[in-house]
């Protein structure tokens, strides 16, 4: 068993409070005989930390115990049930020594726990099983009665049957009849009412359990720790115990609020953590670690796009690297039969999914975050407690982002380096911009000293049109002949906004991947970006970024549109299909 994080919570083990152990023999004096017998002694170690993970947590129990010069065995509890007994680790301060840790379970007449919730929704369980018990002793009373009603009715037939043509006496048998037929009446209408009240008491009776299920209740046995411990002198001993418990998580949560004019943006880091452990946390230390454990307000990303070229008069199997080929995939060849261009383009994308890199995932090392202040939760399977991890600021840039093939609107996008010391993990974030609410949106693992990219919604002082302003197929070569397609495109931006803003625009042309397929980038107009990073990654990807100055809209004039133009040509030889080709 991994005791990795019952360590993580023994730093806040020894607590300065001090708990009462109660000798069951006065140990003031000891004989030799008495010496090396434990004193039995029950402790009382009140919460005083809690490391809660993703899917359980680690409780410790810590307090200063008088005990006298001897050894003692001390009872810790009882313990929820959720709590791991395997998991029981105990500490001795100065003082005195750790001799044994074990556990003991002790059966009750009936359950019992130190919560009053659990307390209450345990009565209400009992009075409603009392309940059902009572109904079902009714409708099986009535059922044995049905039985006996039954039973006189088939002596009845069989007297009179008997009798049929000797000393038939009917008003006897008409009284037997009619006294059958009423108490199968009463018996009938009693045993509806009884179901009535069995399905009553039984929706009782579940809606009890749900009650003490939430509140983390408790079976009818009480299960404890048993610390030996060893005192050479008699005195103060801190004792601390640790434990794991199920029915207790945490995650991340995040407030993002920008404010572009200001130039600032701040992210409040909470943790929500839940627990329905049986036991009620009220003024601990809590650690919050991850050890290995609607509206969108960004526009989507761009993707290359790739365009090639085949012979389908030309059989051939197409090899695709082991490196890529599924285990157990067949190969995938192209399709044989002349012309036919869509067997040719299926075969194509068969290819490229086969070739298609896989997504990576994964997690940094497993983080842990201390909280400066006590933290209270009550054992509730529906309640969650909110607290502040950190806030984190910097100096943010702040830049709008137009990618008008995929999207007709302009976004604001926030960037900010985490210089805070806390690693960011995986969760969902509110944002705001200024005081108005954009929505929600995914926030990743952020190491210390990564970027934090955010995106807070649409600019609608800035808009963008995107146009394919001309397209034109050609033929060319006179032995050897080509087919060409020409196409022109511009894109206008409109600054309404009385200040002057800069835009990050994005497109792109087609790349190839076949050597007889050649494509031109002309006429752009005005010239891409220059940045490192868009050069090495996105640009060899065929992307396109501009980033464009928009001046401010004059007073009393009508904002002015700034164009970004260019052209591409695809070349590739006639007779051969291109695929991957789009506008």
């Amino acid at each position: 068993m991994n005791r990795a994080p019952l360590l993580l919570a023994s730093a806040v083990l020894l607590a300065p409070l001090t708990a009462l152990a109660m000798p069951v023999a006065p140990a003031a004096v000891l004989q030799s005989d008495d010496a090396l017998k434990p004193v039995a002694s029950r402790a009382e170690l009140p919460i005083t930390a809690v490391s809660v993970y993703r899917a359980r947590a680690a409780v410790t129990r810590a307090a200063n115990c008088t005990l006298a010069q001897g050894v003692h065995e001390l009872r810790v509890g009882p313990l929820p049930e959720s709590a791991d007994l395997e998991s029981v680790q105990a500490r001795i301060g100065a003082g005195g020594k750790l001799l044994d840790v074990k556990t003991e379970i002790v059966a009750l007449p009936a359950p019992s726990s130190d919560n009053p919730r659990i307390q209450q929704a345990l009565v209400a369980v009992s009075m409603a099983r009392s309940d059902l018990a009572e109904v079902m002793r009714r409708i099986s009373n009535n059922d044995a009665a049905q039985k006996t009603i039954d039973s006189i009715a088939a002596k009845v037939a069989g007297d009179a049957s008997a009798a049929l043509g000797g000393a038939l006496d009917p008003q006897k048998l008409s009284a037997q009849l009619s006294f059958i037929s009423s108490e199968r009446d009463r018996l009938t209408t009693e045993r509806l009412i009884f179901e009535t009240s069995r399905k009553s008491a039984e929706g009782k009776l579940a809606a009890a359990e749900r009650e003490l299920a939430k509140a983390g209740g408790a079976p009818p046995a009480e299960r404890y720790a048993l610390v030996t411990v060893a005192v050479p002198e008699g005195g103060s001993v801190p004792v601390a115990l640790t434990y794991l418990v199920g029915n207790a998580a945490w995650k991340p949560a995040y407030t993002v609020r920008g404010d572009p004019m200001a130039g600032t943006l701040t992210i409040e880091f909470d943790a929500v953590v839940k627990q329905a452990t049986g036991e009620d946390w009220s003024d601990v230390a809590l650690v919050v670690s991850t050890a290995q454990p609607t509206r969108a307000a960004n526009p989507r990303d761009i993707g290359p796009i790739y365009v090639d070229a085949f012979d389908p008069n030309e059989p051939r199997t197409v090899e695709v690297p082991a490196t890529t080929m599924p285990p157990g995939a067949p190969a995938v060849a192209a399709p044989a039969e002349a012309g036919d261009v869509r067997m040719a383009r299926k075969a194509s994308m068969e290819i490229e999914s086969l070739s298609r890199d896989a997504e990576v995932g994964g997690s940094g090392a497993a983080v842990e975050y201390r909280l400066p202040r006590t933290f209270s939760a009550p054992s509730d399977a529906n309640g969650e407690q909110r607290t502040r991890v950190a806030n984190i600021s910097g100096k943010p840039t702040f830049t709008l982002v137009a990618r008008p093939l995929v999207e007709s609107d302009v976004f604001m996008r926030g960037r900010l380096t985490n210089e805070s010391g806390f690693i960011l993990l995986p969760g969902q974030a509110r944002v705001y911009l200024g005081s108005d609410s954009i929505g929600t949106a995914a926030l990743g693992e952020i190491a210390v000293g990564g970027e934090i990219e955010l995106w807070f919604g649409k600019e609608p002082g800035v808009t963008v049109k995107r146009e394919l302003v001309a397209k034109k197929a050609s033929e060319s070569g006179v032995f050897s002949k080509s087919k060409g397609i020409d196409r022109e495109y511009r894109i206008s931006l409109t600054n309404t906004l009385p200040r002057a803003v800069e835009v990050e625009v994005w497109d792109r042309a087609p790349v190839t991947r076949n050597e007889q397929v050649k494509v031109e980038l002309t006429g752009v107009a005005p010239a891409l970006a220059a940045d490192a990073k868009f050069l090495k990654d996105e640009r060899p990807q065929g992307l396109l970024k501009w980033v464009l100055p928009l001046p401010a809209r004059a007073d009393g004039k009508e904002a002015a549109p700034v164009a970004i133009s260019w052209k591409t040509r695809v070349v590739w030889p006639e007779g051969m299909y291109l695929s991957g080709d789009a506008d």
